[in-house]
C-alpha cells in the first residue's frame, strides 16, 4: 500500500468518523430520549461503529483523534510483522505484503458498512422521539436490554452489506432493536442477510400488497400480515398477475418469508365497522389504514384466506419502503364488493 494510497484512506476514514460522531453526539444529547433507548444505543453503537458514543461528548473528537492515531501505529506495525512473519514462513516477503494489505483492506470496508449502518439507525432514532417516550418507557426501563447475541449477529451480518438498500434496511432494523429489544430476531436478521437482489425485490412487492393487522397497544406488532389471492386458489398462480405466481412464492418460502400454507385464513370481521361497539379494528394497506363497512344487512364472521407472512416475515415488512401497486388495491375492493363489504379508508388510526 503505498504512502499516498494510505493517507487517502485515512483521510476519508476520519471524515466517515467524523459524520458518526455528529450523529452520535446529536443524539445522546436529546433530552426526550428515554433512559434504556439511550443505553442500547451507547451499548450498539459502541460495538459496531469506530465513534464509541459512550465516552462523554465533550471528549468524544479527541478520543477519536487519538484512535485515529492508533490506528496508524497499529499499521505500521502490521507492516514489521509482516516482514517478519514472511521470513519465518520464508515466503516472499511482496507476497505476505499483499496478503496484508488485502486483509487490512477487508477490515476498512467491513468497519465502513458498519459505520454507515449505525449512522442510518441514529437518523431513525433521531426522526422518532415522541415528546412523551419518557413517560412511555419509565415503567420498564431496566427490562428494555438489547441482547449480547443478536448484537453479535446483526454485527457479523451487517459488515457484509455495501449497498446503501441493504445498509438501509439494517439500519431501520438497529434503530428498531434499540427502541425495543425482541422486535427482530435473530433469525430475520440471518434471513436479511442471505436475501439475494431478486428475492429481496420478490418480497418488496408481496409487502407492497400486503394487508396488515396491527396490534393497538403495541406500535411495533404485527398480528396477522398477508396478501388475499381474491379467491382464486394460490396453487394454480392466483397472484401471477401482480408478478407473484406460484414460482415466486415458493421462493419466498424456501427463504422463510412465507407460510407454507398459501391458503391459511384471519379473521378480518374484526375489521367490520358496524356503527357501534366494538370499534372496528383496523388493517393497514399500501401505507393507509382502512375497515370494512357491510353493503347491506350485519356481518357476523369474515374470514380472508390467502399467503401468509411468517413470523420473520412480519418483521422484516415493518422495514420495507412499499411500491405503489394500485391494480391490486382495485381488484381487492372489487373483490371485497363481492362478499358484501365496502373497503373504506380512514384517516386518523
Amino acid at each position: 500500500m503505498s504512502d499516498e494510497t494510505k493517507s487517502e484512506e485515512s483521510e476519508t476514514t476520519e471524515d466517515e468518523v467524523g459524520k458518526l460522531i455528529k450523529v452520535g453526539t446529536d443524539f445522546i444529547s436529546t433530552v426526550d430520549v428515554p433512559a434504556s433507548i439511550l443505553r442500547n444505543a451507547a451499548k450498539a453503537l459502541n460495538q459496531l461503529s469506530s465513534a464509541i458514543v459512550s465516552w462523554p461528548v465533550a471528549f468524544l473528537e479527541g478520543k477519536a483523534a487519538e484512535e485515529q492515531a492508533a490506528s496508524e501505529a497499529r499499521i505500521k506495525l502490521m507492516w514489521v510483522s509482516t516482514d517478519q512473519i514472511a521470513q519465518q514462513m520464508k515466503v516472499n516477503p511482496e507476497y505476505a505484503r499483499r496478503a496484508a494489505n488485502k486483509f487490512a483492506g477487508k477490515i476498512i470496508r467491513e468497519q465502513r458498512n458498519l459505520d454507515a449502518v449505525s449512522a442510518i439507525a441514529v437518523d431513525e432514532l433521531n426522526a422518532e422521539q415522541p415528546a412523551s417516550s419518557k413517560k412511555q418507557h419509565a415503567n420498564n426501563d431496566e427490562e428494555q436490554t438489547i441482547n449480547d447475541d443478536w448484537l453479535n449477529t446483526f454485527e457479523e451480518e451487517a459488515r457484509q452489506k455495501s449497498t446503501e438498500e441493504m445498509q438501509l434496511l439494517f439500519g431501520r432494523i438497529l434503530a428498531g432493536e434499540i427502541r425495543k429489544p425482541g422486535s427482530y430476531s435473530i433469525r430475520a436478521v440471518k434471513i436479511l442477510g442471505e436475501l439475494d437482489q431478486n428475492t429481496a425485490a420478490l418480497f418488496k412487492k408481496l409487502c407492497s400488497i400486503s394487508l396488515v393487522l396491527e396490534d393497538l397497544y403495541d406500535k411495533y406488532g404485527i398480528i396477522d400480515a398477508r396478501v388475499p389471492t381474491l379467491g382464486r386458489d394460490p396453487e394454480q398462480d392466483a397472484l401471477d398477475k401482480y408478478g407473484l405466481g406460484l414460482r415466486q412464492l415458493n421462493v419466498l418460502m424456501e427463504y422463510g418469508l412465507v407460510i407454507s400454507n398459501h391458503a391459511s385464513f384471519a379473521p378480518f370481521h374484526l375489521c367490520l365497522d358496524m356503527g357501534g361497539y366494538p370499534s372496528p379494528y383496523p388493517f393497514r394497506h399500501q401505507g393507509r389504514f382502512w375497515v370494512l363497512y357491510p353493503a347491506y344487512g350485519a356481518v357476523q364472521e369474515y374470514r380472508l384466506s390467502g399467503v401468509t407472512f411468517s413470523k420473520p416475515g412480519r418483521e422484516l415488512l415493518r422495514i420495507v419502503e412499499l411500491d405503489s401497486m394500485e391494480e391490486y388495491t382495485e381488484d381487492l375492493k372489487n373483490f371485497l364488493a363481492g362478499q358484501n363489504l365496502h373497503m373504506v379508508e380512514i384517516q386518523n388510526r
